[in-house]
């Protein structure tokens, strides 16, 4: 198995660390429970990279890095562009289509036009341009695309 396939899968086991009454609000986190709920890259990368999976290691680091922004706004480390492994900006924008597509305690789901719209106007910001156009082209094709209602 890849590192790109464990990591996309267990991007977000770092939430079992997070307290439930933080994960599960159903309103806006404050900035105490903000920087609680972000410390769950960090956590998940210690949970993968204390496992014996083949590819953990590069995982962890593909964890770790899941939530940074192609502009330098994410965490945890503030890291932008290339600086971001190519696999945690994969994540990233495959995070954000499935978050939105989904009804959260916070939202409802949203159609896949709205969520191509949202995901357009965070590319070059949050998202990696050249990755955007590759995820349009297959997201139009494929199985998970989210259903318009």
């Amino acid at each position: 198995m890849s590192a790109l396939s464990i990591a996309a899968s267990f991007h977000d086991v770092g939430k079992i660390g997070i307290p439930d009454h933080i994960l599960l609000k159903p309103t806006r986190l404050d900035e105490v429970e903000w920087e609680t709920m972000k410390s769950h890259a960090e956590i998940g990368e210690k949970i993968m990279a204390s496992t014996e999976l083949e590819g953990s290691q590069q995982a962890a680091l593909l964890i770790r890095h899941h939530h940074e922004h192609y502009d330098g706004m994410g965490y945890p480390g503030k890291l932008s562009g290339e600086g971001i492994p190519v696999c945690s900006r994969i994540i990233a924008i495959a995070d954000s289509y499935d978050a939105m597509a989904v009804t959260r305690a916070y939202h409802s789901a949203r159609t896949h036009p709205e969520i191509m719209t949202i995901l357009h106007e965070e590319t070059g910001g949050k998202h990696d341009p050249k990755l955007m156009r590759v995820f349009c082209e297959m997201i139009e094709s494929s199985r998970f695309k989210a259903v318009s209602i």
